[in-house]
């Protein structure tokens, strides 16, 4: 596919750079190596179809004049020269070209792009060039003031605007001023959006630079967009001998015009993530042509665009018709809504991704954006729940990880909290480790008067919804969902019955596969079906509580098998065969479980473009899963 595409190989960076050395007056230069940055960037995610436009061509004049020429990234020398670390991962892209033009990386590298030999969707050491793995916000700066320390290494960090959101940043910004970290230079790329609506809308800070000058840091502002003014920061904050940070104003999708702005209404800024469709792709290659410093590559591009070539994809498929769990969850929160007045729903700038968009409309008094601030949403839904509302935590399941220690505070205080893990488990195939969650569960788990709710079909979860509310569980509450739909064919949603596992599948066999969740239980009973056709007969066991499983109709419902089989996209510890072992250790009597065996997530996810492919990497599919069953 990437043959299809146009790309700025090698020797025209090679020109720039040669160019570079012998300009003192290097603006030109850069300006064409801004653009092919741009174009690769352009390029390397419409072939992925995933990656974040908006918020790496906002970041295109500040990395070009860091690796191009302001920091010192001899190839020849990794350990001694500067480092650039991304806080906003979402930019990965554009540092994958920037790379590639320096030679650390290939074209061929960028075509490769969110697959499982290529480079990540955000940063990861596995990736030559990347110094420290990134996605996760608010980490980088932390990170970059360890590597000044032990290292005495300069140290460039690209945060969003949003991404200051998180509070770990100004916490690292007083590490840079007790410790007199010149070395260590944050730039800020100030977009003015976050994800798809407006900085200002969600968490404002009035005078950025005062701020940061508060904080013992000097602050020099730039307009980001233009060559000469963003290097002449960079430049200005690198040699400073004090602590320093540039505040480089840009807009979101820059150097695309139909494409880029700085503010938005909410929720409507459209270039957040990939161009998708072809035609999209032509029009940005267009405008990029028309960029006053294309040059004979704007003529090359016309020439590409003018030729007649075959269609470089087709578009992916529409969202499946099919409901998952998580689309479920907040359509059950709208309907609910009416008869739990109490019931708030908090986000962390996730809104759309969390299916919450109909709830935010229809009950704006009763909806808190709390930006890009995992622990302050936490902390904040405590003293909700202390005034008496029922607070509805929602962002990833990753992201709760940042928030732990106040959902734990929160549980000590007995309230009744309920939050929403979204896009958990390995559905989630496309953004890397920094996002995809396993070990959630274990981590809920291990919170005192926490139940944890797994639905395994999206008719479960509005049920479960209603059973906290009325009562049926008075602490807090964790609810484990999936962003994609699963194919779970003749199967009609079971009563919900908390505490206890449910046969959705049975035979006249002595062995069981026991799993959570859907897309574990429609490939359970594909497994199922399969070992059926060769004559071994297995039932097929769901568990939407993982905590707590009642030990007595454990016993009841187990006690007939010789053997189980325990399938989870969780890690391999905390997870539902914990649970279960615990509740057999309460049974007592004569109970005598079957044998036991257990297949889980035992290693880190990683990203890539095939919706299956963790699946099939950790031997989760129907034909792995028999064959396992077969030989065990």
């Amino acid at each position: 596919m990437t043959s299809n595409l146009f790309w700025i190989g090698p020797g025209l960076y090679e020109t720039e750079i040669r160019g570079l050395k012998n300009d003192p007056v290097p603006f030109a230069c850069l300006e064409r190596l801004a653009l092919y940055n741009r174009i690769n960037t352009l390029s390397a995610i419409f072939n992925a179809r995933r990656g974040w436009l908006g918020a790496s061509l906002s970041a295109a004049e500040i990395l070009t004049c860091l690796y191009f020429d302001l920091a010192d990234i001899d190839p020849a020398d990794p350990l001694s020269r500067d480092l650039i670390l991304l806080g906003k991962g979402h930019a990965a892209s554009i540092q994958y070209a920037c790379l590639a033009g320096r030679g650390i990386l290939s074209v061929e590298d960028l075509g490769r792009l969110n697959q499982c030999d290529g480079p990540q969707a955000h940063p990861d050491r596995l990736t030559p060039g990347i110094a420290a793995n990134g996605g996760s916000l608010g980490q980088a700066l932390s990170k970059a003031c360890g590597l000044a320390m032990g290292q005495n290494r300069r140290v460039f960090v690209v945060l969003g605007d949003g991404e200051l959101q998180e509070g770990q940043n100004w916490e690292a910004i007083q590490t840079i001023h007790r410790y007199g970290l010149s070395n260590v230079i944050p730039i800020i790329d100030r977009n003015g959006i976050q994800t798809g609506s407006a900085v200002a809308d969600v968490k404002p800070v009035p005078d950025l630079g005062a701020v940061i000058e508060g904080f013992g840091l000097q602050a020099g502002i730039a307009d980001g967009n233009r060559i000469h003014s963003v290097y002449t920061a960079l430049k200005r904050a690198r040699d400073n001998p004090r602590p320093a940070a540039v505040i480089a104003d840009t807009r979101k999708a820059a150097g695309i015009p139909f494409m880029e702005a700085n503010h938005t209404e909410r929720g409507g800024f459209r270039w957040h993530g990939p161009v998708t469709g072809e035609s999209d792709y032509r029009a940005a290659l267009e405008a990029l042509a028309a960029a006053p410093e294309a040059g004979p590559t704007g003529d090359a591009i016309r020439k590409y665009l003018s030729a007649k070539r075959p269609a470089t994809a087709s578009v992916r498929p529409g969202r499946e018709k099919e409901l998952s769990t998580g689309e479920a969850f907040g359509r059950a929160l709208v309907r609910l809504a009416a008869e739990y007045p109490e019931l708030t729903v908090l986000d962390a700038d996730l809104e759309k991704a969390c299916r919450l968009s109909a709830f935010a409309r229809n009950h704006p008094g009763r909806f808190l954006e709390m930006g890009i601030a995992e622990q302050d949403m936490a902390g904040c839904a405590g003293g909700l729940a202390l005034a008496g509302r029922i607070p509805v935590v929602n962002t990833y399941a990753a992201f709760l990880r940042r928030a732990f220690e106040q959902i734990y505070m929160n549980a000590t205080e007995g309230t009744r909290i309920l939050y929403a893990g979204h896009y958990a488990g390995l559905c989630y195939f496309a953004d890397g480790k920094s996002h995809q969650c396993t070990g959630d569960v274990a981590m809920m788990r291990s919170i005192p008067g926490m139940a944890v709710l797994y639905p395994a079909f999206p008719g479960e979860v509005e049920p479960m919804l209603r059973w906290i509310l009325e009562g049926g569980w008075n602490g807090p509450a964790y609810f484990r969902l999936h962003r994609s739909p699963a194919e779970i064919h003749g199967t009609s949603p079971p009563e919900f019955r908390f505490g206890r596992g449910i046969r959705i599948r049975e035979t006249d066999g002595k062995t069981a596969l026991v799993t959570a969740g859907p897309h574990m239980t429609s490939i359970v009973l594909s497994a199922s079906k399969i070992l059926g056709k060769q004559g071994k007969p297995c039932d097929v066991l769901v568990f939407s509580t993982l905590r707590p499983v009642d030990p007595g109709s454990l016993a009841d419902l187990l006690g007939g098998y010789v053997r189980i089989f325990i399938l989870e996209e969780l890690h391999e510890t905390g997870g539902l065969s914990d649970e279960i072992h615990l509740a057999f250790s309460r049974i007592g009597g004569n109970f005598r479980p079957p044998v036991i065996r257990h297949r889980a997530v035992r290693d880190l996810t990683f990203g890539t473009l095939d919706p299956s492919g963790l699946y099939a990497h950790f031997g989760f599919t129907p034909e792995a899963v028999a064959r396992w069953i077969g030989i065990g």
